[in-house]
Order: C-alpha cells, then structure tokens, then sequence
C-alpha cells in the first residue's frame, strides 16, 4: 500500500526587494551564483526551469506560476534517477513576502512520496533548502556564498 506524499518547508529573510530576490530564480546567471551549476529558465507561465546541482543532479520543472515579486510555482518532471511513484508529481511553491526591510522567501514543497526508497531524497530535498536559502541570502546581501553543494 502507498503511503502518502509527505512535504516541506524552508524560509529565509533577506534584506533586498521582492522583486531583486525574484530575479535570483528567474535568471539563469542568477541562479548559477547561489544554487547550480548550470541553469536555464523560460521566464514565463508554461516555460521551464532546469538546474544542475553541484553533485550533478538535474532538476527540471514545468513554470506552473509567475508572478514576478511574488510567487513561482514549480511542477518538477519525473526523474529517471528516482524510484518510480504512483503520487502525483513533486510540487514547490516560492513565495516571497514583504516585512520592513526585508524580503521573506518561503519555499514549501510537496507530493514526494513517503516510501521508505524516497527516505533519502526527501531528507536531500529538506537539506538542500536550508543550504540552498542561505546561500541566496549571502548571495543577495554581497558576502560570498559557500560552496555549492547539496
């Protein structure tokens, strides 16, 4: 029997506009100087976002919403690398919020499977905001990000 999608849930607050924050997962350049290797973006509704990590692993995802400032939702492709699911595809939503001075970036993430095989990718998927997060906020507020990795 299946067991059901489980999800996640990382922030950061970062002092920077919501729109300058926004152009960190827009831009391809951008997103090579806090979180991949390599990047590509279709910056629209129906384009595409797919990244290389450090330690090699593609991401490659569907741009269910854009609105610049705001919110970006990512539908990710199924991967070959994963065991197969019979849920629903893996789903983040990035949503950034005004405070005083800062931008708040929340990344929520669901629909990975809570079988025992996605243990490992889970936990990476968790991990890998935290780190991730923390380097756009170097990356944005001018100290140099750690190493990529993740």
């Amino acid at each position: 029997m299946s067991q059901p999608a489980r999800g996640y849930a990382q922030f950061v607050e970062i002092r920077q506009p919501p729109e300058r924050v926004f152009a960190a997962f827009a831009d391809a350049r951008e997103l090579q100087g806090w979180y991949a290797t390599e990047a590509s973006v279709e910056p629209r509704r129906g384009g595409r976002l797919r990244v290389k990590l450090g330690n090699g692993r593609v991401r490659d995802a569907t741009i269910d919403v854009w609105e610049p400032g705001r919110r970006l939702r990512l539908i990710y492709m199924p991967d070959p690398m994963l065991p197969a699911s019979a849920t629903g595809p893996i789903v983040e939503d990035v949503l950034f919020d005004v405070k005083p001075g800062l931008t708040v970036v929340r990344v929520l993430g669901n629909g990975v499977p809570g079988e025992r095989e996605w243990d490992t990718h889970f936990l990476a998927l968790r991990r890998g905001w935290a780190f991730w997060l923390h380097s756009l906020k170097k990356y944005l507020e001018g100290t140099p990000a750690p190493e990529r990795g993740a």
